[in-house]
C-alpha cells in the first residue's frame, strides 16, 4: 500500500460512515479536512514528540512571530558573546579602518588579520593545538566568515582589495541584532554546509532541521549527552533507511559518517561558533567517534533563542 492507501485506509477506520454513501462532497471534504488536522497535530515519537504541523514551521519558518523556536528579546544585550559575531565585528572593523584591506596573492586575508582573529581565542576545536600556522587556510573559521561578508555584500573585493559597501557601512551604523541576525541566517540558509564536512549528501546532514536541533539542544541541554544522541534523534527525523538499518543491528557502523557529519557540521562548527554549547572532547578511542564529544548548553543559548514548550 502507499502512503494514499494508507492514509484513507485510516481515514475509514476512524470515520466509518464515510464509506456510507449518505454523506455529501461537502461534508467528506470537511471530514478530510479535520482528519488531516488530527494527524498534522498528532506528537510524533520519530520528531522526538513534536507534531508534523510543528516540525514544518521549524523547517520552512524558524524563528517566525510566534513560533516554537525564536529569538529572545533584548538580544542586543547578548550579541557581543557571540564568538563569530564578534570576530565578524573585528574584522569589518579592521576593513573599515583600512579603507580597502589588501589580501595575498592567494586571495586570502593578510596574516596580521588572521593573527588579530586567531588571538582572541574565541573558538576552539578539536586539534587545534596541532595547527602550525595561522593564515586563512588553516583556521576554520575564517574563509566562511570572510565568504559571508562578500555574499551578503556587506563588503566587495576588488583588484585583491576588500572594502566595505555602501550598505556594510549602513550595516554597521545599524543595531548589532541586524548583523547577528545576517550572520545567522546566512550560515543556516546560504552557507553549503558541505564545506564543514564533505559528506556526498549535498550538505543537507545538520543543515536541514537546523531550528529542530536547537530545540532539541534547548530540551536537553542542561545535561551532558554525547553528540550520537542528538545525530541519532536527526537521523530518526530525516533519515528514514538509515534509522531503519541502525535497528535492525542495533549498531552504530551504518550511520558513522551521518554521525561524523552531524557532529562536526552542527557541533565543531555551527553551535560552536555561535557560542550556544559548551563541548568537551574525549581521546579515548576505544569509543565510537559519536561518543567521543559531549555536549552541553551553554548560558549564552537562554538569551539568544526561547522554546516555547510544546
Amino acid at each position: 500500500m502507499g502512503i494514499a492507501d494508507d492514509f484513507m485506509s485510516s481515514f475509514f477506520e476512524q470515520y466509518p460512515q464515510a464509506q456510507s454513501g449518505k454523506l455529501s462532497m461537502e461534508e467528506l471534504n470537511s471530514l478530510l479536512a479535520e482528519y488531516q488536522q488530527k494527524i498534522n497535530s498528532k506528537p510524533l515519537a520519530d520528531f522526538d514528540g513534536l507534531s508534523p504541523e510543528q516540525m514544518t514551521a521549524l523547517l520552512y519558518a524558524p524563528l517566525a512571530p510566534g513560533a516554537l523556536l525564536r529569538l529572545s528579546k533584548g538580544i542586543d544585550d547578548y550579541v557581543d558573546q557571540v564568538p563569530i559575531f564578534k570576530l565578524s565585528e573585528l574584522l569589518l572593523t579592521e576593513i573599515k579602518n583600512a579603507g580597502t584591506l589588501k589580501l595575498t596573492t592567494k586571495g586570502n586575508l593578510p596574516v596580521h588579520v588572521c593573527k588579530l582573529l586567531y588571538n582572541q581565542e574565541l573558538i576552539k576545536w578539536e586539534y587545534m593545538e596541532f595547527n602550525k600556522k595561522i593564515q586563512e587556510e588553516e583556521i576554520p573559521y575564517l574563509w566562511p566568515l570572510k565568504q559571508c561578508l562578500l555574499d551578503e555584500g556587506i563588503v566587495k573585493k576588488r583588484n585583491n582589495t576588500l572594502s566595505l559597501t555602501k550598505y556594510g557601512e549602513k550595516l554597521m551604523e545599524g543595531p548589532k541584532a541586524a548583523r547577528f541576525i545576517k550572520l545567522l541566517t546566512y550560515f543556516t540558509g546560504r552557507f553549503h554546509w558541505g564545506n564543514f564536512y564533505g559528506l556526498e549528501d549535498g550538505g543537507k546532514c545538520g543543515n536541514l532541521g537546523w531550528a529542530y536541533s536547537l530545540v532539541l539542544l534547548a530540551k536537553y541541554g542542561s545535561k551532558s549527552n554525547t553528540a550520537g544522541f542528538y545525530s541519532l534523534k536527526w537521523i530518526r527525523a530525516f533519515e528514514k533507511e538509515l534509522w531503519d538499518a541502525q535497528q535492525k543491528d542495533n549498531t552504530t557502523k551504518a550511520c558513522d559518517s551521518h554521525h561524523r557529519a552531524y557532529q562536526v557540521r552542527f557541533f565543531d562548527c555551527f553551535a560552536n561558533w555561535f557560542g550556544v554549547v559548551s563541548i568537551e572532547y574525549t581521546r579515548d578511542y576505544r569509543l565510537p567517534l559519536s561518543h567521543r564529544m559531549k555536549i552541553t548548553k551553554s548560558a549564552l543559548f537562554d538569551h539568544l533563542f526561547e522554546v516555547t514548550k510544546s
